[in-house]
């Protein structure tokens, strides 16, 4: 991805959309920021690579 920033993004959006419901009321911009970069600290850790199917070579 060219902006570093997309995937917490939209680690960020997923996480609002999926507590915006939740009994105890919906999660705050900021901590689902915070969770969103945890997660994406610990994908990085484990090494997977996300690319577009355009820039895979095994298609």
């Amino acid at each position: 991805m060219d902006d570093p920033h997309q995937p917490n993004t939209i680690i960020t959006a997923a996480i609002c959309q999926f507590f915006k419901d939740h009994a105890a009321g919906p999660i705050s911009i900021e901590e689902a920021k915070m969770l969103g970069k945890e997660i994406i600290g610990a994908l990085d850790s484990a090494g997977p690579q996300v690319t577009s199917a355009s820039q895979r070579d095994d298609i």
